[in-house]
């Protein structure tokens, strides 16, 4: 077993940055065991720690969460554990949810600059690819399960991926360590399993290798991603806020350079990237180069719309407050919703009147058929051209808080206040509208 401890010793040492603090993201299986197992048998033995995540998902949880902190008592391993409840959400695996929220978990627990380590090793990698290659994964995917990364308040290290499955189970059996078998591993129903119980061992007995051999694929691949990414930086120079860009900088592009300067864009803004369907549904819309074009393309985690000729790209706005919502606000009472938040400031220059904002404004949204004429405008028109005027997009006009006094509208947001103020007497100081967390409107 001293080749395993000497490959552990030197992946470590071999990482970007130098820890002297480790944290092992301990499921009881045999992979995480032994990885614990090995780090305590390291010389000298590193600062180590073991974080177990209890997803709850089959009813023994509870006894594994006993052994696990069992065994790290056994190896002299410093142990906290977690539950985490495990979302549904349509349209995502049971498998991917129960992942992220055990990597959001493991990054909330990490110290700084501490190192989580996992036990995914070859066949692991190879398991991946294969899944990704069936889900007609791009390079991006392909690159496979990464050796290295940021988490929470330190980094993510995965430093047994050149290990075999089989070199596990004999650093298992050498030690006599205890582990545990997950039920849900059973389970064919769920991808991974099915790969790892039917097509693995066929795979593997043809071509022993193919873990390794797999592995170095992924490493060419990262490195084709380094390219596409710079080629990503070259074509989006120019442009100043990647989540509205202008129809004409990526209709300039080939369609493959589109493609890639999208998934470099929407990776950036931290949005979760569309799959293949779903980008070329984006790239029709950009083809699309009538001014009153709109298009509108969703998928999970993220959203795309294309006005006026730009591309607007965030994430999910969520539920508003409704055309049927009435809220309040005063100088002492600001307001929120799922629309941001609403407060009245002392300023100099027009604003609302002292007695209106003291005695309270109501907030509505709109309803269609509103009037309104602005502080300074000559006219009243209805409000949804106002909003067409400032270049306020569609989806955003109907969470733009309005301001009642009575049935009278007095301010859109903090775009406007109404011209009914100018006619008053002066009556004291004034309020400014100020209308925080929300998306930008143009």
């Amino acid at each position: 077993m001293q080749q395993f401890l000497d490959t552990l010793k030197q992946r470590l040492a071999g990482l970007p940055v130098r820890g002297d603090r480790y944290a092992v993201a301990f499921s009881g299986g045999v992979d995480s065991t032994v990885l614990l197992a090995a780090m305590t048998r390291l010389s000298p033995r590193p600062v180590v720690r073991a974080l177990h995540i209890d997803h709850g998902l089959h009813a023994n949880s509870g006894a594994w969460e006993a052994h696990c902190r069992g065994t790290a008592e056994a190896l002299a391993v410093d142990y906290l554990s977690r539950r985490v409840a495990v979302e549904d959400s349509a349209g995502e695996s049971l498998e991917a949810r129960a992942r992220e929220a055990r990597y959001s978990m493991l990054g909330a627990l990490l110290r700084p600059r501490e190192v989580l380590l996992t036990a995914h090793h070859s066949d692991d990698q190879l398991e991946t690819l294969l899944l990704r290659l069936l889900r007609g994964s791009g390079v991006k995917g392909l690159r496979g399960i990464a050796e290295f990364d940021r988490l929470g308040a330190g980094f993510l290290a995965r430093p047994i991926l050149p290990v075999s499955r089989e070199e596990i189970l004999a650093a298992a059996h050498a030690w006599q360590l205890p582990w545990l078998e997950d039920p849900m591993n059973q389970n064919l129903r769920f991808d991974r399993n099915f790969l790892r119980a039917e097509i693995l061992p066929r795979i593997k007995h043809r071509w022993p290798a193919a873990g390794r051999t797999v592995g170095r694929a992924a490493g060419r691949m990262v490195e084709a991603q380094e390219i596409l990414d710079g080629v990503a930086e070259v074509d989006g120079a120019s442009i100043e806020d990647p989540a509205r860009v202008r129809q004409s900088d990526l209709l300039a592009l080939p369609p493959p350079r589109q493609r890639n300067l999208l998934r470099h864009l929407i990776a950036g803004l931290g949005l979760a990237v569309p799959d293949a369907r779903q980008l070329d549904a984006l790239l029709a819309g950009l083809a699309v180069r009538r001014a009153d074009a709109e298009t509108q393309v969703q998928w999970p985690g993220a959203e795309a719309r294309i006005y006026r000729g730009v591309l607007h790209l965030f994430a999910p706005l969520g539920e508003g407050s409704g055309d049927g919502y009435t809220g309040e606000i005063s100088t002492n009472q600001p307001w929120s919703g799922p629309e941001g938040r609403v407060s009245l400031t002392r300023g100099a220059g027009p604003g609302l009147p002292d007695v209106w904002a003291k005695e309270g404004l109501s907030v509505r949204f709109r309803v269609g058929g509103e009037r309104f004429k602005p502080l300074g405008r000559d006219h009243s028109r209805p409000l949804k051209k106002w909003l067409q005027d400032a270049g306020v997009p569609p989806w955003l006009r109907g969470r733009i808080p309005l301001l009642y006094r009575g049935a009278e509208l007095v301010a859109v947001g903090d775009l406007w206040i109404a011209a009914a103020v100018a006619e008053l007497p002066d009556a004291g100081p004034s309020w400014q509208v100020a209308w925080t967390d929300h998306p930008p409107l143009n």
